[in-house]
């Protein structure tokens, strides 16, 4: 779908986004968090070293869906036009209960 010069569209979990009018700087860590209150992906270093901030970025790739981790600390905002992020809070069900490697962090007290 075309769109109007200067916004975006993206899917955020299960939802499409766009945006517009958004500042060449601005970090999909700084979106997440300050704009969704998706605090779950966490600022550890802010220079993409630490990990802390990993999302994941889904693009089509011929007729597949491929994803990478990216660290949201260093991603800007305006580089998600056609994508897919996910974040942690959607591998959570529905109903609360845990992705199994949240519960597997749970369960052997792991930490990042």
């Amino acid at each position: 779908m075309p769109q109007p010069n200067g916004s975006i569209s993206f899917i955020l979990n299960d939802r499409e986004v766009t945006l517009s009018d958004i500042a060449p700087t601005a970090t999909l860590l700084d979106y997440l968090r300050l704009d969704r209150r998706l605090t779950g992906t966490k600022e550890g270093c802010a220079e993409g070293d630490c990990g802390a901030c990993t999302v994941l970025v889904g693009r089509l790739v011929g007729d597949r869906l491929v994803y990478e981790g990216v660290n949201a600390c260093i991603r800007f905002l305006g580089s998600l036009q056609a994508s897919h992020v996910v974040t942690v809070e959607h591998l959570a069900g529905q109903d609360g209960t845990l992705h199994p490697v949240q519960q597997a962090m749970v369960d052997f007290h792991g930490s990042q």
